[in-house]
């Protein structure tokens, strides 16, 4: 776990500078200076439609990227051929996807027509942007499949909010019209794959040969199977994650403006998911090494260390949201008041969602990896079957009890597969030491209040629960490599 550890902290400093830079985006200039709607259309049915419509395209790849690695990286001639393969099969599956969401324009026009018609004005925007989502990605995966995730944190984290900061001053500013907004929110990730490729070709990573070198390692046949079992996995995944939103805006009374509110409530939220995403990135080329060595020993212990450290991480960062969540809110707009709950409802979800830890990731990359389409297929049925019953009933809410339905049942299932399947589990005594100790920790300061402005009130009771938090954290000892990283800091601070 030490390269997890020093890896995930490179780049944990651009995922949080763009925690912070997403947050001056989403909970003030979105906010003042986009309705509701707009937002609903941005971040919500454009962007759900092209990571949709991109995790499809992409035909598996980004998966099979990570699960080759180990054989094609033994030699640069692999490498690059097999790049190019991966290449050839995400252009043609953009193309097909690509002609099918041409073919389905009258359905999006019935769904949309009468609570969300400001999307149809922007409907052909969505190819391009998938074109640039399925290059992002695929690169992204490249890099990473190469245990290089340093600046592919900072082109996703940083440098997209970035330009999304710049064209929304602009936007304010009068200099740009809504259109043009959405022109450069949409190129924003054409030029972010752009700079992807720049430092693919300064690490000499992105050599590309068109060839079938690389079967001499990995046989085509093996890659096809692969990927078409994960494209379907991956589509069905990326449409349960998506289509709270889609629905909203379908089914909501309110349309786009519902989607819009939920679209900042998920945000706010997604800091706490920050942790999960590092340390997977890392694991996942891990993992398929300790599948290739049949080292359950290791397999077992990443299970185990990464699950209490992302619960660690999780609850703490929901414990602070929640401790500071009714100050956030007041700073928006009145009708973002209703976002309360869905930001409790899906930070626990989150929560449930990183104390499991890797177990997707372990079938993932094992010789069961066709389990996970089915119980991706399924948490799609559900997820659909849920926010179609909650939505109309109760509005932003409903996505919300839809969604942590979803993900509880979803968690519980993998949690059961692999400990039947290869007899391990994630949880120790750690486990629920660290899980009082975040109640404990909240509930002591979420009812105190200080009378003072809410920003300076907010600095106080942020310093208070990490205070409690990090000292327990540290003299009950739960994390002794967490307790190590609190050491390092303390002598950097106080030599």
């Amino acid at each position: 776990m030490g390269i997890v550890i020093r890896q995930s902290i490179k780049s944990t400093v651009w995922a949080y500078l763009g925690v912070f830079l997403g947050a001056v985006t989403t909970l003030w200039l979105y906010p003042h200076y986009l309705t509701t709607a707009q937002i609903g259309l941005t971040t919500g049915v454009l962007l759900s439609l092209a990571s949709i419509l991109s995790q499809l395209a992409l035909l598996g790849t980004t998966n099979s990227v990570y699960f080759f690695s180990s054989a094609v990286n033994t030699h640069e001639k692999y490498r690059s051929s097999f790049l190019g393969f991966m290449i050839q099969l995400a252009f043609a599956g953009f193309v097909g996807v690509a002609i099918i969401y041409f073919l389905m324009q009258t359905v999006f026009v019935r769904w949309y027509a009468d609570r969300s018609a400001l999307f149809l004005d922007y409907f052909w925007y969505v190819i391009p942007f998938t074109f640039f989502v399925v290059g992002y990605n695929l690169i992204e995966a490249y890099t990473r499949s190469q245990k290089d995730i340093v600046f592919t944190n900072f082109t996703r984290e940083v440098l997209l909010r970035i330009l999304t900061i710049g064209a929304l001053f602009l936007f304010a500013l009068g200099y740009i019209s809504f259109t043009v907004f959405v022109i450069i929110f949409v190129s924003s990730y054409g030029l972010i794959l752009a700079a992807l490729l720049w430092y693919n070709r300064t690490k000499i990573y992105a050599k590309v040969r068109f060839n079938a070198s690389f079967t001499a390692v990995a046989p085509k046949a093996d890659v096809l199977r692969y990927g078409f079992y994960n494209v379907l996995a991956g589509g069905a995944w990326t449409i349960a994650n998506s289509i709270d939103s889609l629905m909203l805006a379908g089914q909501s009374v309110h349309g786009l403006n519902d989607a819009g509110i939920y679209r900042i409530a998920y945000f706010i939220c997604s800091v706490v998911q920050m942790p999960q995403r590092t340390i997977t990135q890392i694991l996942l080329p891990l993992l398929a090494e300790h599948w290739r060595d049949n080292d359950m020993d290791k397999i077992e212990a990443l299970y185990q260390k990464s699950s209490l450290q992302l619960l660690i991480a999780s609850g703490f960062l929901v414990m602070l949201l929640v401790v500071n969540l009714d100050a956030f809110l007041m700073q928006l707009p009145p009708e973002y008041q209703a976002a309360k709950w869905v930001v409790i409802l899906l930070c626990l979800s989150k929560m449930i969602d990183m104390a499991t830890s890797i177990n997707g990731e372990i079938i993932q990359t094992s010789r069961y990896y066709r389990f996970n389409l089915y119980l991706i297929l399924s948490l799609l049925v559900l997820t659909i079957a849920c926010n179609y019953y909650f939505i109309p009933k109760y509005g932003i809410l409903g996505a919300a009890i839809a969604t942590t339905i979803a993900n509880v049942v979803f968690n519980v299932v993998k949690y059961g597969y692999v400990y039947f399947r290869f007899n391990i589990q994630p949880f120790t005594t750690a486990t629920f030491k660290a899980l009082a100790l975040t109640l404990i920790s909240g509930a002591a300061v979420y009812f105190i209040h200080f009378p003072l402005h809410w920003f300076i009130e907010s600095i106080v009771k942020t310093g208070l629960a990490s205070a409690l938090f990090l000292l327990s954290l540290y003299f009950l000892n739960i994390s002794p490599e967490i307790n190590q990283l609190l050491i390092t800091a303390r002598k950097k601070i106080i030599p």
